[in-house]
This record gives C-alpha cells, structure tokens and sequence, in this order.
C-alpha cells in the first residue's frame, strides 16, 4: 500500500503517543476531523496500524530479565516449532530470521533461573530445536514498534513549496500544531516567504 502526506502525518504521530486525539490528528495533518477518522480507520483496515496496544516498560518493573535467544530450528519443523512459541507467555517477540539461526525470541522472564529453566526445560526439548545461543539486554538504547517512515521508503511525500516528489532529504517545519514537509531547506524558507507561518526553528531535519 502507498501512503501518502496525510498517512504519513498520522501514522507519525500515532507512533510518538497511540492516545493522542482524533481532532489533534486532524490538526497535525492538515485535514478535517472526519477525513482524520477515515484515514485511521483505513491504515488500521488495511492492516498498516495492526493495533493500538499498551507498552510496559519492564525496566520498570520490580525484578524481571530480559533476553534475546536464538534458535536453529530443523526446516521441516519450523512451523511447530513457532506455534509452540506463539503459546509461550515468557516470548514477548519471535522472528524468522535468515543466517545462522532461524528464530530470534525476545523473552521477559523473572530470573537466572528462571531463565534457564526456559531455556534447557522448554526451548531445548521443542522437537525440531537443533541449537540455541542466549544474550542479555543490559538496556534498551533505542525502541519503536514499527518502522520509520521516510521517503522511499512506504511513502511517497510531496514538497508543500515546488510540488516535488521528496526523493531523499525530509525537511519538516511545524506551525499551529500543523507539520509542513519541504525537499530542502531552501523550500522551507522559500514557503516561509511567501507569508507561510511556518517556524523555521522547529523540528530540524530528518
């Protein structure tokens, strides 16, 4: 599916805070309240925003570790092998990946022992689990649920000054709670002049 300015200005907003209000969609986008409901209504159907989902912070939490694991999984048993993992409450994430391995699993248990019980108990005795390799997050330095929309990639976003595909650089400049998306800074000071209210000073480049 191709997104365009409007997808773009709501989906970008929605991943900064999912209980953000239709009307500031709305506003941010550029768009009336209704077109800002048949936009998100749309990105969900067509299963863009698979959902709006609560995000527990587990270095919050009292205890708890969490861990990356590895696993090299027999082909023929590679389904199984994810549907037992699917079932699974310690899996918060599992991947098909490529390379040495042929699942990641990102698990949230209580302890060392915890841990171990995981991963020699259940993982290891999964039919199909040829080898297994653990690591610890020591601290999330970065997380998005999602991927970052950018030009080229999942969207295809128009200058608001000269009407150019933005084909590389995004310049984005925010006024009255609305985002204006330039190719350039010399666009985004061009629109400026003309009697935009646009501040040059917010939100810098991406």
């Amino acid at each position: 599916m191709e997104l365009d300015e409007i997808d773009f200005k709501i989906i970008m907003m929605l991943q900064r805070d999912g209980r953000t209000s239709l009307k500031n969609l709305a506003k941010s986008a550029g768009v009336s309240l209704p077109t800002a409901r048949f936009r998100v209504l749309r990105l969900r159907q067509t299963g863009v925003i698979k959902r709006f989902a609560t995000v527990v912070d587990s270095a919050r939490l009292v205890g708890g570790l969490s861990a990356f694991i590895m696993l090299k999984v027999r082909l023929p048993d590679v389904e199984s092998v994810a549907k037992t993992l699917r079932e699974m409450n310690e899996v918060s994430e599992a991947y098909l990946t490529t390379g040495q391995f042929d699942l990641v699993l990102r698990v949230e248990v209580l302890d060392m022992k915890a841990l171990q019980d995981l991963v020699v108990g259940q993982l290891a005795r999964i039919p199909g689990v040829e080898t297994y390799a653990t690591c610890f997050i020591i601290e999330a330095l970065k997380e998005q649920y999602g991927p970052t929309l950018r030009p080229g990639f999942g969207v295809r976003l128009k200058c608001e000054n000269c009407g150019k595909t933005i084909t590389e650089q995004l310049v984005r400049r925010q006024t009255d709670g609305r985002e204006h998306l330039f190719c350039s800074e010399t666009c985004a000071v061009a629109y400026a002049s003309k009697g935009s209210p646009v501040n040059l000073s917010s939100n810098g480049s991406s």
